[in-house]
């Protein structure tokens, strides 16, 4: 009777690791399983990315330009090459080429001009889109010019402008002198330009970004505004 009972008890601990065995073979089949997909499906979603072809410039996007001797004319074309490139995400090889395309007149002549002196080894080769950009200042951007923007931006004060309007100005002339200040530098050439009401109240207060310190000053020139709007109503009121 106790043998029995023993072969008993022996069968059924067999049967228990044998469940045992057959559930952890299962489970770790499965995660296997799941883990296999996972891999699969973001290799697939990295190969799509990957291939995924770039958006193409529509002919008539790109401005042209023939080399007219007004400089505001060539900054305004390269801000808006600058522009498209971005919007399409231009390959940077592909830049200098496509910009190229839309010389016409004289600007045509003088890049053909400078194409031959590179093959001629007269001068270094146009890598890149700043390489041209420099090329084409230092030609359509007479020295004065950039002095006077200069003694235009140190003169610059918002005056009887908005501080969105007098923000504007001081952006546009950064980005044609192109200045790359630090943010540091942009902060403190933009607060000494505030008028003196709205400059003595954003000193006040402590600001991380120049974006915040904008927005700091549109909401305390609203301010200024309604107290000096309510200053005439009471005073034409006696």
């Amino acid at each position: 009777m106790q043998r029995l009972e023993d072969s008993q008890e022996r069968l059924a601990r067999e049967r228990r690791r044998e469940t045992r065995r057959a559930t952890r073979h299962y489970m770790n089949y499965g995660s296997q399983e799941e883990e296999k997909d996972w891999r699969v499906q973001n290799f697939e979603a990295r190969r799509q990315h990957h291939h995924q072809p770039k958006k193409s410039i529509p002919f008539d996007k790109l401005p042209s330009f023939n080399g007219d001797n007004d400089p505001n004319l060539y900054l305004g074309w390269e801000a808006k090459v600058d522009q498209i490139f971005n919007v399409y995400e231009v390959e940077e090889d592909q830049k200098v080429k496509l910009a190229s395309l839309e010389f016409e007149d004289y600007v045509m002549q003088w890049w053909h001009q400078i194409v031959m002196d590179i093959r001629l080894n007269k001068r270094s080769v146009v890598v890149c889109w700043y390489d041209l950009k420099k090329g084409m200042r230092a030609r359509f951007v007479p020295p004065h010019y950039r002095k006077e923007l200069l003694l235009k931006l140190q003169r610059l004060h918002q005056g009887s402008k908005r501080v969105d309007e007098y923000f504007n100005d001081l952006e546009v002339n950064l980005t044609k002198i192109n200045m790359h200040e630090s943010e540091e530098s942009k902060i403190a050439r933009f607060v000494s330009g505030l008028q003196q009401e709205i400059k003595d109240v954003v000193e006040l207060y402590e600001y991380t970004s120049l974006e915040k310190l904008v927005h700091l000053a549109i909401k305390v020139e609203s301010q200024v505004l309604k107290r000096n709007s309510f200053k005439n109503i009471h005073n034409d009121d006696f």
